[in-house]
This record gives C-alpha cells, sequence and structure tokens, in this order.
C-alpha cells in the first residue's frame, strides 16, 4: 500500500504533524532535513488550505485531517461544516490520504468522496482516558476496518500491561493499521510498534499535539537506531 509515492509496510514511516500556522515552512524545511516520510495537514489547526499548497511544494503528500473536539481536535462547527472543509481540500494533488473518524457522522460521506479521488482512507478511533478491554477493542477494529483502507487506533493505557495488551492484539490483525498508546505508558509504542506491524508514527516539532508524542528529532534517531536505514516491519 502506497500514501501518495511513499511505500508502507517495509519499513518505518513518520508522520510530521503540522498543527502551527506560524511554523508551517519551518517545520516543513525541518521535515526535508530530517527525510520525514508523510505531512499530516490538521486542517482544524492549520485553517488555510493554502498549507496543502505549501507541503505539496516542499515534496511531501499530506494526510489531510479535520479533527473535531469531540476527539481531541480544535473544529467545533457542525458535522456539514465539517464535510465541506474534506470537499474543498480532498481533490489536491498533494492530499494522498485521509483521515476521519470511524465515530463521525460524516464517515461515509468521506468515504465517498475518497473513493471518487482515489485517496487513501484511515478510519480512525481515539480513547484518551483508557484502553478498554479485548473484546471493545476487536468491535472498534472492525468497525474501523469495514470503514477504511487502513485503521488508526490511539487509546491511554494506564499501566504496561495495558501496553502489552494492546499491541499483541494489534499484531494479530492483517488489515493494514496504524496505533499507538499514548501518555508516559504508551510512548513507546511510538517506536515499538512498527515490530507489532503498525505502519507509521506521528511526531512533531516544536509542540506535541498527542500525548506521548515523541520530538521529530529524537524519533528519527530512535528508528536509526533500533532499525537502521531499512527494514521490513511487515
Amino acid at each position: 500500500m502506497r500514501i501518495g509515492t511513499v511505500e508502507l509496510g517495509k519499513k518505518p514511516r513518520t508522520v510530521l504533524v503540522l498543527s502551527s500556522p506560524e511554523r508551517v515552512r519551518e517545520d516543513l524545511e525541518l521535515a526535508r532535513i530530517f527525510r520525514i516520510d508523510l505531512v499530516e495537514a490538521r486542517m482544524d489547526l492549520l485553517k488555510d488550505k493554502k498549507v496543502l499548497d505549501m507541503v505539496s511544494d516542499y515534496g511531501f503528500y499530506s494526510i489531510l485531517t479535520v479533527r473535531p473536539t469531540w476527539e481531541g481536535g480544535k473544529f467545533n462547527g457542525t458535522e456539514e461544516e465539517r464535510l465541506e472543509v474534506f470537499k474543498s481540500c480532498v481533490k489536491h494533488p498533494g492530499v494522498g490520504a485521509v483521515d476521519v473518524e470511524v465515530r463521525a457522522e460524516i464517515s461515509q460521506e468521506v468515504k465517498k468522496l475518497c473513493k471518487s479521488c482515489s485517496k487513501v482512507l484511515i478510519a480512525s478511533y481515539h480513547d484518551f482516558e483508557r484502553t478498554p478491554p479485548d473484546e471493545e477493542i476487536e468491535e472498534i477494529f472492525e468497525k474501523c476496518a469495514e470503514l477504511g483502507d487502513i485503521v488508526k487506533i490511539a487509546l491511554t493505557p494506564s499501566s504496561y500491561e495495558d501496553v502489552r495488551r494492546f499491541c499483541c492484539l494489534m499484531a494479530k490483525k492483517k488489515k493494514p493499521k496504524v496505533f499507538m498508546a499514548m501518555e508516559t505508558y504508551g510512548k513507546i509504542t511510538r517506536i515499538a510498534g512498527f515490530v507489532f506491524s503498525s505502519l507509521l508514527t506521528y511526531t512533531f516539532f516544536g509542540k506535541a499535539v498527542a500525548p506521548g508524542q515523541i520530538d521529530a528529532e529524537k524519533t528519527i534517531n530512535l528508528l536509526k537506531e533500533f532499525y537502521g536505514e531499512s527494514v521490513d516491519c511487515g
């Protein structure tokens, strides 16, 4: 599977989260230096879709995300308004994938948009309070798998046992997936997730967007230390 021209699964791939309008150019300059693979354009934070042009100018493909407040983002409009943001951005040639929450009212409409434009759909689920029991995680995964091309699940562990249980459960799933445990206990999954067949890790320059993210320079150095320049993580 590819997002744009970036092949997934052969080695760890990094996603730089663009979240600050004031830092976009600086972040993209650094992303080029550190050989980041993809960029997540958080339009709930960036607002101006001209950012997509800038990302493309720097040679990156975007994961288009418009995260609502009810799932940890900053978009506080209606779902109809959010759908209009997706519609206005999804056809951009630099958009390689779209992230939509599996619980969103507009998830099916976004799926149709992606299909019509041949974009990869990431069906996501975030829980900032807990790591549910295995049976519940299984149900979440199946719902995401039905909706999207890639499943993305982020949960909040209360112990390393939660982390172990989550990673081992995800490792059994054949559907292309991205997963991470958040906060202090879960930080290790930002690097070790690839061992359990997670395709991407999200990182940042400046200020973290999600709890437990590791800054980009440290992320790149850790990936090189543990995985080398090229490794099959499938």
